[in-house]
C-alpha cells in the first residue's frame, strides 16, 4: 500500500510540475482534465451517473468557467441557474433539483478552483506563485498530520473529520506560513517577509476548511473516498479539495496592492 501510494504521488509530482513549468496552456488543459475529473467524482457522489445531463451540464459549467472566465456577467448566471432547474424536466426527475442544485454547486466550487489557479500562472512571477501555493497546501497538510498525530489535544471538528486536531490545524497554519515565506524569499524577492507569511497562513486556513467542506460532504453521501482514480490516494478530489478551495484566495491576496 506504501509503495503504491509513492509510486502514485511521484508520478503526479511529475505530471504537474512538467506541465506548470512547460507554458501557461499546458498548465491549463493539466488544470482542465484535473476538474473534469474533479467534477465526474463529485456526480457520483451525488448519485448521478458520469453520462446523465446532470453531470454533463456540470462538465459544461467546469469548461465555461477555465477556458472562458472573462465572459461570466449577471445574465450567464441567470442563465446558468436556469438550466439548472431545467435539468429535472429534461431528466424527468431521475435527477431531482437538490440533485442539479448539488451539482451545479460543486461544478461552481471546482470550476473557480481550476480557473483561479489558471490566472496564478498567468500573474507576474506566476510560475513561482503556483508553487507557492501548491507548497503552502502541501506543508500544511503534512505539519497537521505529524503535529495532529504526536500532539493530539482537542478534536478541531470531530462531527465532520473525527481525525483532525486542533494542535494540527494550528500546526498547519504556521507550516503552511513559513512554507510561503521561503519560496517568496527564493523565487520572488518582491515583498516583505511578512507578507508571505500572511498570504501562506490565509492559504493555509481556508485550505483546511475546504478539507473540512470535501469531509462533510462525503460522509452525508455516506462515502470514504471522492473515488479511486489514484491509486493509493482514493480520488483527484481528495487530493485537490484544499488548493481548489484556497486558490481563489491566493489569487485575491497576491492581487490587491495592499497586500
Amino acid at each position: 500500500m506504501l509503495r503504491q501510494r509513492v509510486v502514485t504521488a511521484v508520478i503526479a509530482l511529475v505530471i504537474v510540475v512538467a506541465a506548470v513549468v512547460w507554458c501557461s496552456l499546458s498548465w491549463q488543459i493539466l488544470v482542465f482534465v484535473g476538474c473534469l475529473l474533479c467534477a465526474y467524482e463529485f456526480a457520483a457522489i451525488t448519485g448521478q451517473r458520469w453520462s446523465t445531463p446532470a453531470a454533463i451540464w456540470g462538465y459544461a459549467v467546469v469548461a465555461l468557467l477555465i477556458w472562458w472566465p472573462h465572459g461570466f456577467g449577471t445574465y450567464m448566471y441567470q442563465w446558468m441557474v436556469a438550466i439548472t432547474f431545467l435539468i429535472p424536466v429534461l431528466t424527468r426527475n431521475r435527477a431531482n433539483i437538490l440533485q442539479a442544485a448539488a451539482l451545479f454547486a460543486g461544478a461552481m466550487y471546482i470550476g473557480f478552483g481550476g480557473a483561479s489557479l489558471v490566472a496564478l500562472r498567468s500573474l507576474e512571477n506566476g510560475l513561482a506563485w503556483v508553487f507557492l501555493t501548491m507548497i503552502t497546501i502541501w506543508a500544511t497538510d503534512t505539519a497537521a498530520y505529524f503535529a495532529g498525530s504526536s500532539l493530539k489535544g482537542p478534536k478541531l471538528w470531530p462531527d465532520i473529520s473525527p481525525k483532525k486536531t486542533v494542535s494540527g490545524a494550528v500546526a498547519g497554519v504556521i507550516a503552511g506560513g513559513l512554507a510561503a515565506v521561503l519560496i517568496g524569499w527564493l523565487a520572488i524577492q518582491s515583498a516583505h517577509p511578512l507578507r508571505y507569511f500572511y498570504i501562506g497562513a490565509l492559504i493555509s486556513v481556508t485550505g483546511q476548511l475546504g478539507d473540512l467542506v470535501e469531509s462533510a460532504y462525503k460522509r452525508s453521501a455516506g462515502v470514504k473516498d471522492s473515488g479511486s482514480l489514484l491509486p493509493g490516494h482514493g480520488g483527484v478530489l481528495d487530493r485537490v479539495d484544499s488548493l481548489l478551495f484556497a486558490a481563489p484566495l491566493a489569487v485575491f491576496l497576491i492581487t490587491q496592492p495592499w497586500s
